[in-house]
C-alpha cells in the first residue's frame, strides 16, 4: 500500500454528493462499529480525490451531535463557531501552502479521523449515561480539531512542547469568539496534557473512576480518539508509513523502524483504551487480536 499523501490531489474543496456523505457519520446505521469504519473510508477516499475539508468535517460532527441545535449565544455555540472558524482558516491556508509545509501524518486527514472519532465516542457516551452535555460535546470538537494545530512534524524535546504551541496558536481564535476564562482553562489543560508519554499517567487517573465530564475523562477521550484509527487493523499500517515518513523528514531515527511489523508491535503494545466508547467500538478486541 502506498502512504497517505501529504496534500489532496485537488486543493479544490468538494461537497460530497449524497450518495457518498451518507458513508460518513451516517446516524441511520445502528452499528457503532459499522459507522466508525464506513467514516473514515470516506475520508480516505476522499483525501486521495476530492478533499471535502475541515469545515465540512466540523459541520457533521456537530449535526451528528445535534449541536445545531443550541441557542446561538450559548457557550457551545460559541465553541462551535471557534472550531468552524479554526477549520475554514487551515483549509485556506493548505490551498497557499506548497506541498512539502503539511507533515505526512499530522494533516488535516489525521485532523478528520480524530474529530470523527471523538463524536462517535461523545454520542456513544452520552447515550450509554444518559448524560448528553451540549458544551462538552462542542469542546471536545474543538479540541479534537486543535490539538495538534500547526503541527511542525517534528518531537517533542520536552514534555508538551508541540502541544504548547498548538494551544497558543489556538488562544487568539478563543479569544475572538469570546469563551469564557474557565473553559479557556479546560481546553488547555486537555491539550497540553495530551502528550503521548503523558497517556499512561491520563489513563491511571480515571481508573475505577465512574466516567462524568470532566476534564480527565476528556483528556482520555482525546488520547483514545488520537490513535484510535491507528490502531484499526486496516487504517494503522498505512498510517504508520505515513509517521515514518514524517519522521524521516527531520531525520528521527525511529522512522526506520516504525512502518515495519516489529515497529508496530511496539506501538501497540503501548495502547490502552479505558472507555465505555472504545470498547464499544471494538478497539480492545481488536488490540489483542493484533498482539496475540
Amino acid at each position: 500500500m502506498t502512504s497517505i499523501p501529504t496534500h489532496s490531489k485537488n486543493p479544490n474543496l468538494t461537497s460530497p454528493s449524497l450518495e457518498t456523505s451518507f458513508l460518513f457519520l451516517n446516524q441511520s446505521d445502528k452499528d457503532w462499529r459499522a459507522c466508525f469504519d464506513h467514516s473514515l473510508r470516506f475520508l480516505r477516499n476522499a483525501w486521495q480525490t476530492h478533499w471535502v475539508g475541515l469545515p465540512f468535517v466540523v459541520d457533521a460532527c456537530a449535526t451528528f451531535l445535534k449541536l445545531n441545535e443550541t441557542e446561538d449565544h450559548s457557550i457551545s455555540s460559541k465553541l462551535l463557531s471557534c472550531a468552524r472558524q479554526v477549520a475554514a482558516q487551515i483549509e485556506a491556508e493548505s490551498v497557499i501552502a506548497s506541498g512539502d509545509k503539511e507533515p505526512s501524518y499530522h494533516n488535516r486527514l489525521h485532523f478528520a479521523d480524530v474529530l470523527t472519532t471523538i463524536t462517535l465516542q461523545t454520542a456513544i457516551e452520552s447515550s450509554h449515561w444518559k448524560m448528553p452535555n451540549a458544551t462538552w460535546h462542542a469542546a471536545l470538537i474543538l479540541i479534537a480539531l486543535t490539538h495538534d494545530l500547526y503541527h511542525p512534524g517534528h518531537v517533542n524535546k520536552t514534555p508538551s512542547e508541540i502541544e504548547k504551541l498548538s494551544f497558543e496558536a489556538l488562544k487568539p481564535y478563543l479569544k475572538e469568539n469570546a469563551i469564557p476564562s474557565s473553559w479557556v482553562k479546560r481546553i488547555e489543560h486537555i491539550i497540553i496534557s495530551s502528550d503521548f508519554v503523558l497517556v499512561a499517567q491520563n489513563h491511571k487517573r480515571i481508573a475505577g473512576k465512574k466516567f462524568t465530564w470532566c476534564t480527565d475523562w476528556a483528556l482520555v477521550l482525546l488520547n483514545e480518539a488520537d490513535i484510535m484509527a491507528s490502531t484499526h487493523n486496516e487504517f494503522g499500517p498505512e498510517l504508520g508509513q505515513a509517521l515514518a515518513k514524517e519522521w524521516e523528514t527531520i531525520a528521527f531515527p525511529a522512522y526506520r523502524t516504525v512502518a515495519t511489523a516489529q515497529g508496530r508491535i511496539n506501538f501497540l503494545s503501548n495502547i490502552e483504551f479505558s472507555s465505555y466508547s472504545a470498547k464499544v467500538l471494538g478497539m480492545p478486541d481488536e488490540l489483542r487480536r493484533q498482539l496475540t
